[in-house]
């Protein structure tokens, strides 16, 4: 293929045969979809619309874009793109951290799954080869251990782990997979595809490799003037100084609450009062934070790493209280203590399902509870932090009362297919997108020239 920025390799792994082909992406399609999310779904169509979510035949991707692991900024992004068993339709989620770099410095723009292991495996990727191992002794294990024990077996250095939890081999429907312990493709229910498939995890060892634009110092004076409006101070990416990156995405707490917009007890009201402050980015900074970690090319750090210092769950250490999930498990089920909204969130990551959709779970069968449609030993009350917790362990173990679950259920589909963090977009438009993508792969639009 002509276009700089792609590997243009992408490992097509049968698991019920348990055979691996290297193919080479289309051009055409490489030209029309881009990657990641664009390519995935073309994929997708190849494979076939009537194709059952949780069947061997469908299809689970996981892609970068062309601009991933190179020096453009914020090009840390990885999609995960599947027939979804949650709505029954296409999905695409994506994560941050190092796993998509990686992927391409391990000379891959993509995986690509059919099939269904006859037991438990995981994906192994290294200098441009990929390999099925055996992970019948990480089968029920949480995502923190199955983390540790991949770690110990190929050395902590340049390792990226993906991987599903018990909630994703359990079918759970909106199980995920999770990222480098609290990254999560957690819509749609990802993971359990991967669990269909007896999929444990995909591990990914290099060190960085910066692949080379197809006109450098073009692609340079791109990725400067990128740079700089993500820089700029009065944008809230402004590193140590934009609200993105001094608080993360929960600045958003207090703002959606102030315009009236913070969905509170199963989205009855808009407003959380002043409760929204307790769970809030700025009581995050103020009270637990203790780390401001980052993804690749990324000096917005929007991360924020936490830690319990007091009551029942002293000790838990977790990255981190973002804003979606900390507005589904606290606001919308009437939950102010930002110590169990963490707790909750760790628990989702760990256990490996979507910690937005457990907070829709749970706030349900609150306002159902609160109307008296539930018996007294199926209830749950607003803001009732202990009973959340098992609950929400129950649901992701599909263990009793836990099989009580609500199944339900774009922006920035240029970012998305590229692939990029679409916080970017708080600093960047689509003509900084199609700078350094132009000059990355080599591919003059009308609206770049």
């Amino acid at each position: 293929m002509a276009l700089g920025g792609y590997a243009n390799r992408v490992a097509h792994i049968d698991l019920s045969s348990g055979q691996v082909a290297y193919n080479p992406i289309p051009e055409e399609w490489a030209r029309k979809y881009i990657g990641a999310r664009g390519l995935g779904v073309r994929y997708l169509l190849e494979n076939g619309p009537t194709v059952e979510p949780l069947a061997p035949e469908n299809m689970l991707c996981f892609l970068n874009g062309p601009l991933t692991g190179t020096e453009a900024n914020m090009s840390g992004r990885m999609a995960i793109v599947t027939k979804s068993p949650l709505t029954g339709t296409v999905t695409d989620s994506h994560h941050g951290g190092w796993s998509a770099a990686r992927l391409r410095w391990a000379g891959f723009d993509g995986l690509i799954f059919t099939g269904k292991a006859e037991s438990p495996v995981y994906l192994y990727v290294e200098d441009g080869r990929v390999e099925l191992c055996d992970a019948s002794d990480l089968w029920g294990q949480g995502m923190h251990a199955t983390i540790k024990q991949l770690q110990e077996r190929h050395g902590e250095k340049d390792l990226s782990v993906i991987a599903i939890g018990p909630a994703g081999e359990r079918l759970v429907r909106f199980g995920a997979w999770i990222n480098e312990h609290d990254r999560a493709s957690g819509r749609g229910g990802t993971g359990a595809v991967g669990g269909s498939k007896n999929l444990k995890a995909v591990v990914i060892k290099s060190s960085r490799q910066y692949p080379q634009p197809t006109d450098k110092p073009a692609f340079d004076i791109a990725r400067r003037q990128a740079l700089k409006m993500i820089m700029d101070k009065s944008n809230v990416t402004a590193p140590k100084k934009g609200g993105l990156s001094v608080y993360g995405t929960n600045v958003l707490m207090n703002i959606t609450n102030t315009m009236g917009g913070l969905g509170t007890k199963n989205s009855q009201l808009t407003s959380f009062g002043t409760s929204a402050e307790l769970i809030s980015g700025e009581h995050v900074k103020e009270h637990i934070l203790i780390h401001d970690p980052t993804c690749h090319a990324c000096p917005v750090a929007c991360k924020k790493e936490v830690a319990i210092t007091s009551g029942p769950y002293t000790g838990l250490k977790m990255e981190s209280v973002e804003y979606e999930p900390a507005w589904s498990v606290g606001a919308n089920c009437g939950m102010d203590d930002i110590n169990t909204v963490a707790k909750i969130i760790d628990q989702a990551n760990d256990l490996g399902y979507d910690a937005i959709e457990i907070g829709h779970c749970l706030s349900v069968l609150m306002e159902a509870t609160d109307k008296g449609y539930v018996a007294a030993n199926d209830a749950l009350a607003w803001g009732d932090g202990a009973a959340m917790v098992a609950l929400a362990e129950r649901i992701g173990l599909r263990e009793g009362k836990g099989e009580l679950t609500k199944v339900f259920q774009d922006l920035h589909a240029f970012s998305d297919s590229l692939d990029l963090c679409k916080f970017s977009a708080f600093a960047m438009g689509a003509a900084e997108y199609a700078a350094q993508y132009s000059t990355m792969v080599g591919f003059r639009s009308p609206r770049t020239t």
